[in-house]
């Protein structure tokens, strides 16, 4: 029987990132500390880049040393971001207390109750069938830890072009008689049953980029052996914040909702990672371009960063035309409730739509 807390795609980065990066792995490890695990799984992407692995696995080392004392191994495989930028080879590197198996194609580590297959990222797993893997053990459990995309639970659109994972089939997790297979690249969690496998990403621990695939709240997998399968929960991280994205509508004068902005304000938190989207209509692109820029510096008293951007269309002195006062009044009725869901995004498409139209009548009849 052994606890396991798995993890992967924490992306630590030097620079201006670094103290929100470290601030969730203290986290992390805070928490295998306090659920007594026997092991923290990393399954790749510990570091952005080979810069980052080269300027912070030092002090990463010295941060993980307390759980090696309490007896809890971290057991460590690189993904497809320790090499990004660089050409060294990592399985030269001694990450010691870590477990670190970068050496291709396989390692097994043996835990006594549970035994590790540790599979460092690679472009391709096609030659996995002719892989020497020994037979698992009777009465263990095996864990497979494996930075990749999987051909059932997700294999893109990756927007990672230089960097993409190699893509592992089904069939590896019953060849290899997986029971838990610790996965890593994919940001957003999944988990499925494979091969008689739970196959689980557990998601990025912390928000790495805009991107709604960042979204939710971040967690780790709390993995326990002592069942026959084995158990899954995730384990709430409360230092990475959220992924949170917005579209606003604009008036025609080039400002945004100021009830929408309020709402928008007061659901950020300190930790937050913010996209918000000025869309509409507009008479002047420079108001609307001032309008982004004052809600930016507001929103960024609130949440870690923020980004404001417009996409907006101009189409000037329009407003005093009753048409379009009309067409305004009669869609505001029907305005969704719920000012970030489906219904609404409809709405706004319905609204930059109409407006268009009724400025290219409007410029037909001059």
């Amino acid at each position: 029987m052994a606890k396991i807390i798995h993890t992967a795609d924490l992306h630590l980065k030097d620079g201006d990132e670094k103290p929100y990066c470290f601030a969730v792995l203290d986290e992390i490890i805070a928490l295998a500390l306090s659920e007594g695990a026997n092991y923290l799984v990393i399954a790749g992407d510990l570091f952005d880049s080979f810069s980052d692995f080269e300027a912070l696995r030092k002090e990463v080392c010295l941060k993980l040393e307390p759980l090696a004392k309490a007896g809890c191994e971290t057991v460590y495989i690189p993904g497809n971001h320790e090499a990004l930028g660089g050409s060294a080879n990592l399985a030269a590197y001694n990450l010691d207390p870590l477990r670190f198996y970068a050496r291709p194609p396989f390692a097994i580590l043996d835990g006594g109750g549970v035994e590790f297959l540790c599979v460092p990222h690679a472009e391709s797993y096609d030659g996995y069938r002719e892989w020497n893997v020994p037979a698992k053990k009777p009465g263990v459990t095996r864990v497979a830890v494996i930075h990749a995309l999987n051909s059932t639970i997700y294999t893109g659109p990756d927007p990672e072009a230089e960097a993409r994972a190699g893509v592992v089939d089904d069939d590896f997790f019953a060849r290899f008689s997986v029971d838990y297979a610790a996965m890593g690249h994919v940001h957003s969690g999944r988990q499925q049953l494979l091969g008689g496998a739970i196959v689980c990403y557990p998601g990025s621990p912390r928000v790495w980029r805009a991107h709604p695939k960042e979204a939710g709240p971040k967690s780790v997998c709390f993995v326990d052996t002592g069942s026959a399968p084995v158990t899954v929960a995730a384990l709430e991280l409360k230092s990475a914040g959220q992924y949170k994205e917005y579209t606003l509508p604009l008036g025609l004068d080039g400002a945004p909702d100021p009830a929408a902005a309020d709402k928008v304000e007061a659901g950020l938190s300190p930790l937050d990672l913010v996209c918000v989207t000025l869309t509409g209509l507009v008479e002047d692109e420079h108001a609307a371009a001032a309008a982004a820029k004052t809600l930016e510096e507001r929103l960024s008293a609130r949440a870690r960063r923020v980004q404001v951007k417009t996409d907006t269309s101009v189409a000037a002195e329009i407003s005093g035309n009753s048409l379009v006062r009309a067409f305004l009044s009669e869609l505001e009725k029907a305005k969704p409730a719920d000012g970030q869901g489906e219904d609404y995004r409809a709405w706004l498409l319905a609204r930059q739509y109409g407006l268009e139209a009724l400025a290219l009548r409007l410029g037909e009849g001059k």
